[in-house]
């Protein structure tokens, strides 16, 4: 929500000014930042704050795998793919087991056309997250759609919108995903939605 949003920045804000030596405060305003961006705030302005906030938390941690995931994903707003890979890889390879790390890894893998690798990493963020929310199982029917295997995209997307009803997106792509099966009820039941 946005008054859920509003805190998640007051509370970033705390953090650095309760422990400006320690990266988590900064990594946390860089993804609050990213996150104004998604919810339509001034991409510019806010993109630039994103990457100073993750520049210095990874300036006061260079070994924290959740500041090079959030790099990984704000190198991804600017398509540059090689850097947002680059980034993702060091990410998992600080935090083999951390999900949110091959999820995002998985991400950038499928804008930058890796769908196997994608699909790969998408498969091992669930299986690492023993409650994964629905934004797991969309990347990865995202990943299988791009590549044009619609039959799991939308095993993955119905399971995406099992955990989030509402979200459009799913609703979009589960849609286009049966019309390219042939499945013109189930298309047009899922566009409803």
């Amino acid at each position: 929500t946005r008054e859920g949003l509003e805190r998640y920045g007051l509370l970033a804000q705390e953090i650095i000014d309760l422990e400006p030596e320690v990266e988590t405060g900064y990594r946390l305003m860089g993804w609050y930042h990213k996150f104004l961006i998604d919810r339509g705030a001034p991409r510019r302005e806010n993109l630039q704050k994103a990457f100073e906030y993750a520049k210095k938390a990874l300036s006061l941690n260079r070994n924290d795998p959740f500041t090079h995931s959030l790099l990984c994903r704000l190198n991804l707003m600017i398509r540059d793919y090689d850097k947002s890979i680059e980034l993702g890889k060091k990410s998992v390879e600080l935090q083999p087991n951390g999900s949110q790390a091959h999820l995002i890894l998985g991400v950038a893998l499928c804008y930058a056309e890796q769908y196997d690798e994608s699909i790969a990493h998408c498969n091992k963020a669930i299986r690492l997250n023993p409650f994964p929310a629905y934004h797991y199982f969309y990347c990865l029917g995202r990943s299988y759609y791009a590549k044009g295997n619609y039959e799991n995209a939308v095993t993955a997307l119905n399971n995406a919108l099992e955990l989030a009803p509402d979200f459009a997106p799913t609703h979009m792509l589960l849609a286009t995903s049966y019309s390219l099966l042939g499945r013109q009820n189930e298309a047009s039941a899922a566009a409803i939605k």
